[in-house]
């Protein structure tokens, strides 16, 4: 008898398990229970939509019924009740065909489709209420509009002639700003026909507003109410809209550049150790990260590309500790860090292994606006953008000229101020033509960009020489979306004109690379080892320590 007993309550166990477990896998407790409570939401509307049915049922005895009865038939008010009806029979077959058939098979996997029909289900009976509210509403704006047209009048012409002002000052700009810079004359254009094309609706809505206000008694105050509305949120559009142009159009008048001045890349080396010992009385052994070895690109890359688990071991032998390397010796030198670092006591055996690999990236720019120029101080950058512009030293990373957008920026780094030379107009075989930054000018059989001294800095930030004509003409039928590094590949980290300029043949980066900057003074220039480009931080396994007990 207690084996029977024992195997009915093993049995009952099993169906408690099995429920619990489905439970825990099956969808969420929180959207169940909303699911549940729908239930009580659509009988709730049901009620909402009869009582709403009843209130228009009854619209003949209300207090202003000989004034809203035109409206109520004109806008036929009873297809907001149908609509109400519409929305809250959506509803319910969302509950009963979707969700109810989802809550019975209640698989987990269902739960993103769940919860958007739970959403999808309050929003239609969201819909149905402010349909069904829609009659008193409007009858509250009706007898609203009625009862203070002067004052909705007034206000109405005021806020059309905002709209006006604004039409005026932003053509006045737009005007301006195409008499500056013919080439965006017609992109202005026609942002002022959208703000035309508002002014144009406002003006509509103030001449029915106008009409309806001389009917006086006999004004359609369903018209004149609404169109008052409308110049309301054409007003809002408006507003939006000029500071959105003012804010486009103020981009034509700033210049900017920005230049990587400078670049630096620091190798971080992190050895992990775990310690043990032999005898039976010792512990579990213990692990430690030593603090991370700052290392040159040669050692980094060496243990970065390294694939031996365990680079060193110490072992107790005859007494005394004998520490071996599975690594070479400068190597290991070249980490810095001590054998028996915060060594346990009592422990005679340790493994060494990398456990990770990282790199800290920085850059430093030099930026102008307009005519000033800020040389910046170091700041730290992801891996991948310092990856890509590593070859663009002394280039120009980022350019908007004056007469362009920022969305018109050009982002291929080329070097500094080339993008901000006007296009020459030539002139018997003479390249010819000025604008902000410079002109054009032609001696000695050559012809060459001239600097304004405002924007001689442009100048300082290359090499001695000018731009010259051919430079310009190589420039211009470059291949686009490409980084452009001159004719003769001169410009950029490995650029020999780059270090024809202090400012980079005394930058951080050449210091550190001094056999670089001496290939690329002599057009020999290789670039950095592919492999540590982008390598990222990296994270090592534990090694072959063990505990060996």
């Amino acid at each position: 008898m207690k084996n029977n007993n024992n195997s009915v309550w093993g049995f009952i166990a099993l169906i408690v398990a099995m429920f619990v477990l489905n439970g825990c896998a099956g969808l969420p407790d929180g959207q169940v229970h909303k699911v549940e409570s729908m239930t009580y939401t659509i009988k709730q509307q049901a009620e909402f939509l009869d009582a709403r049915k009843q209130y228009f049922d009854t619209l003949n005895k209300h207090a202003e019924w000989e004034f809203i009865k035109p409206y109520l038939e004109s806008e036929k008010w009873s297809d907001y009740l149908v609509l109400a009806h519409k929305e809250y029979n959506a509803a319910k077959n969302t509950y009963t065909n979707e969700l109810l058939p989802m809550l019975d098979r209640d698989d987990p996997e269902e739960t993103s489709a769940f919860t958007l029909l739970i959403i999808q289900f309050n929003s239609q009976i969201e819909s149905s209420t402010n349909h069904a509210m829609r009659i008193e509403k409007r009858i509250e704006f009706l007898l609203k509009t009625r009862d203070n047209v002067p004052a909705i009048y007034t206000h109405a012409n005021d806020e059309y002639s905002q709209i006006k002002t604004i039409q005026k000052m932003l053509i006045q700009k737009a005007e301006q700003a195409y008499t500056d810079y013919p080439n965006k004359k017609d992109d202005i254009k026609k942002r002022i026909e959208i703000l035309n094309e508002l002014v144009n609706q406002a003006s509509e809505s103030r001449s029915h507003i106008t009409q309806q206000f001389a009917k006086k008694r006999d004004a359609n105050y369903a018209v004149f109410g609404d169109e008052s509305v409308k110049i309301s949120q054409l007003l809002i559009k408006s507003i939006d809209y000029q500071k959105q142009t003012n804010t486009k159009l103020d981009q034509l008048y700033r210049s900017y550049t920005k230049v990587l001045a400078d670049q630096r890349i620091e190798y971080f080396i992190v050895v992990g150790r775990a310690n043990w010992c032999e005898s039976d009385y010792c512990g579990g052994g213990s692990s430690r990260s030593y603090p991370p070895s700052q290392v040159d690109d040669k050692v980094y890359e060496y243990f970065d590309t390294l694939r031996t688990d365990t680079i060193a071991t110490m072992r107790s032998s005859w007494g005394s500790l004998n520490f071996e390397l599975a690594i070479p010796q400068a190597q290991w030198n070249a980490l810095g860090i001590e054998k028996q670092w915060r060594w346990p006591r009592g422990d005679n055996y340790a493994d060494y292994w990398i456990e990770k690999s990282y790199t800290h990236t920085y850059h430093k720019y030099i930026e102008i606006v307009n005519d000033k120029m800020t040389e910046g101080e170091w700041v730290k950058v992801d891996e991948v953008s310092f990856w890509n512009d590593y070859d663009n030293l002394g280039m120009a990373i980022l350019t908007k000229p004056y007469g362009f957008y920022e969305s018109d920026s050009i982002t291929d780094a080329q070097p500094a101020g080339i993008a901000n030379i006007a296009t020459p107009i030539m002139s018997n075989g003479v390249p010819t033509g000025s604008n902000q930054y410079g002109e054009w000018r032609h001696s000695n059989g050559s012809s060459f960009w001239y600097y304004y001294g405002m924007y001689r800095m442009f100048g300082g930030l290359g090499h001695s020489r000018r731009y010259s004509y051919g430079d310009w003409s190589s420039y211009n039928n470059r291949a686009r979306g490409k980084p452009y590094y001159g004719r003769n590949q001169g410009y950029g980290t490995y650029g020999a004109y780059t270090y024809s300029n202090s400012r980079y043949q005394n930058s951080d980066y050449a210091k550190r690379n001094p056999g670089e900057v001496r290939s690329s003074k002599s057009d020999r220039s290789s670039k950095t080892n592919s492999s540590i480009r982008g390598a990222g931080a990296s994270t090592r396994s534990r090694g072959a320590a063990g505990g060996g007990k």
